[in-house]
């Protein structure tokens, strides 16, 4: 099924763009160049990147929110900690821990922001409620039909991003799925309902294509 609108608008007309991104992607937001093990790896996190900086410029001028379910922070330590320890990504366990920091620091709220009148939180986690976890079930059922192999924290992401959608209103056209799993990627295209996907590392996914 072919879908229709796989632009983003920087400033979108009718509200803000929501961004929902999984751990992989996360992470690659936090990892230098120098730390990618080939010239393959630097490409690719490399692209992530580009669109990092789209999102960051679009968060600066509150036109866009990240959206983080609770499993796929956990998962994004858990995808670090694997780089480093066993994957030999970073050079020094102090690049490691700067990543790490800073990913810390981008997805940490502190009571004081929280209570604050003006307060700007730009990433925003999604706690794993009954409804997310029915969806869950729902997509499983989908994947497992046309042998699509994801995680569960993948499908949470998914059902995460059709609450907001379902209960908070937000518009279909404004969300914004971003994975690097090529099953998920694919399997988000058999469901109707959800938003697009994209993957940052896929030439028509690139930024210089979608953004406008």
């Amino acid at each position: 099924m072919k879908r229709k609108g796989r632009k983003i608008d920087r400033r979108p007309s009718r509200s803000r763009n929501y961004f929902f991104v999984d751990a992989c992607f996360l992470v690659n937001k936090y990892i230098p160049l120098s730390a990618a093990p080939d010239g393959n790896e630097v490409d690719r996190l490399r692209k992530c990147k580009t669109w990092w900086r789209e999102i960051a410029s679009q968060l600066r001028t509150a036109c866009a929110r990240v959206y983080v379910p609770d499993v796929c922070i956990a998962e994004g330590f858990k995808v670090l900690a694997k780089k480093y320890y066993q994957d030999d990504w970073f050079r020094t366990a102090q690049e490691y821990k700067s990543a790490r920091d800073r990913m810390s620091r981008d997805l940490r709220t502190s009571v004081q922001e929280i209570r604050s009148v003006d307060r700007r939180i730009l990433f925003h986690d999604i706690s794993t409620c009954r409804d997310i976890i029915i969806a869950v079930d729902r997509f499983f059922e989908v994947f497992m039909k046309h042998g699509k192999k994801v995680q569960i924290a993948d499908l949470i992401l998914l059902a995460s991003a059709k609450y907001l959608m379902d209960f908070y209103d937000v518009h279909r056209a404004d969300l914004h799925i971003i994975t690097l799993d090529e099953d998920l990627y694919s399997g988000i295209k058999l469901v109707k309902e959800l938003p697009n996907a994209y993957d940052p590392t896929k030439g028509k996914d690139a930024a210089g294509r979608v953004f406008r």
